[in-house]
C-alpha cells in the first residue's frame, strides 16, 4: 500500500512546527513496508485492502501514532493517511493519498505518488507531497528503492525530498531494510526488521536517527494487516 510521506523528522524546532510537519513525514502507505520513510513501487493486489498502523516516540518531540486503511481502486492505491501527536501540545492531521505504479520490466518498476493533509484542530490545510518512486530487483530477494519529489508546507517554504532504501528478504519470514533520506532539510538514517507472522500480517521495528548529535535516536513499532480475495 502507498506508503510513507512514510515519516516524522525530529528537527529543533517549536511543537507547533513539528505537528505541521508530522503527516508529510509520518503517513506513506506501504513503503518499503509500514512506517519505511522510503516507499516502493509496488501497490497492492486489485480487490486487495491493507491497514498500516504504528507509533513512533521521541524524547523531545513526543509520540506519533499513525492509522492508515488503504485499497486497491482500478489502476491505483487509494489510502487515507491518520496522524496524531501527542507531545507538548496534540495535533491530528488526516488526508488522503494516491499511488500508481508501471511495470518496465520483470526486475524494475516505477510510479508517483501524490498525498495531502489537513490539521484536525482548524479544519484547514497543512501539507502536500508528490514524488516519484522507483524498484529495481537486484537479486533474489534484494531490492533497491528510490524516491525523489517536493513537499508543500502551510506555514513553511516548499522543500525537496529524496531517499534510498535497500530491503533483504533474508528468510520467508524475515526482511531486514536500510534507507536514508532527507526531508524538511533533514537527513535521516534508518535501520530495522519485519517479521512476516502469516500471509495477512506483519509487524516493523526500526531505530532511526537524524544527522545531528542535538537530535537522539527514535524507535517505531508498527502493525500491518492485508485482507481481501488473496489473504489466508
Amino acid at each position: 500500500m502507498a506508503t510513507t510521506p512514510r515519516r516524522f523528522v525530529h528537527v529543533p524546532a517549536p511543537a507547533h512546527l513539528v505537528a505541521a510537519l508530522c503527516c508529510a513525514l509520518a503517513g506513506e502507505g506501504r513503503a518499503a513496508g509500514g512506517h519505511f520513510a522510503v516507499d516502493d513501487a509496488t501497490v497492492l493486489d486489485p480487490g486487495q485492502c491493507q491497514v498500516e498502523t504504528w507509533v513512533e516516540r521521541h524524547a523531545a518531540a513526543g509520540t506519533l501514532t499513525h492509522v492508515g486503511p488503504g485499497c486497491r481502486a482500478g489502476p491505483v492505491e487509494l489510502a487515507l493517511n491518520a496522524d496524531h501527536l501527542r507531545g507538548e501540545s496534540s495535533t491530528t492531521l488526516v488526508g488522503p493519498q494516491v499511488k500508481w505504479v508501471g511495470a518496465i520490466d520483470e526486475r524494475m518498476s516505477v510510479g508517483v505518488v501524490a498525498l495531502a493533509g489537513w490539521s484536525g484542530h482548524a479544519d484547514r490545510y497543512a501539507n502536500a507531497a508528490l514524488y516519484a518512486i522507483g524498484t529495481v530487483r537486484l537479486a533474489d530477494g534484494v531490492w533497491l528503492h528510490v524516491n525523489g519529489g517536493r513537499d508543500w508546507y502551510a506555514e513553511l517554504p516548499p522543500t525537496s525530498r529524496a531517499g534510498v532504501s535497500l530491503e533483504w528478504q533474508a528468510t520467508p519470514a524475515w526482511s531486514l531494510i536500510g534507507e536514508g533520506y532527507r526531508q524538511s532539510g533533514a537527513n535521516v538514517g534508518r535501520v530495522g526488521v519485519r517479521w512476516q507472522a502469516s500471509s495477512a500480517v506483519s509487524i516493523d521495528l526500526s531505530r532511526a536517527w537524524a544527522g545531528s548529535t542535538m537530535i537522539a535516536p527514535w524507535w517505531t513499532a508498527g502493525v500491518n494487516w492485508s485482507f481481501g480475495p488473496w489473504s489466508r
